[in-house]
């Protein structure tokens, strides 16, 4: 992995979290401990060993609360802050995992997952 610290003699801890939004009913059979070990094996894989701990958070959006074209949405969005300094190539790799992950656990299709993943210090 290419983020910035990667040459320092202690390796530092770097948190890795996850904010999980779903629409309810769109994840059914108790998916969730499969989806965590996935997203904490990407993490392993594509930041490095020393990308831990991986928290996870999750938020149902209620029937009738999240629309997309005028439709219920079947959407879920998976937002990660990940160690600062990540280049464009591994971030790449890292949003493609975890999409991939989502889609291959889940049934859903490309288009009903949003990945995301910004920098720990970007305050946006």
């Amino acid at each position: 992995m290419q983020c910035a610290g990667d040459r320092n003699a202690l390796r530092p801890i770097r948190v890795v979290s996850f904010e999980i939004f779903i629409q309810e009913g769109c994840l059914t059979g108790g998916l969730e401990p499969r989806i965590v070990s996935a997203v904490e094996r990407v993490c392993h894989d594509v930041l490095g060993p020393d990308a831990r701990p991986v928290t996870v958070s999750w938020t149902v959006i209620a029937k009738g609360h999240g629309f997309r074209g005028g439709k219920p949405s079947t959407t879920s969005l998976v937002r990660s802050r990940i160690p600062d300094g990540c280049d464009k190539a591994t971030r790449a790799r890292f949003l493609r995992a975890i999409g991939d992950a989502w889609c291959r656990i889940v049934g859903a299709a490309e288009e009903e997952v949003i990945v995301s993943a910004r920098d720990w210090s970007w305050a946006g």
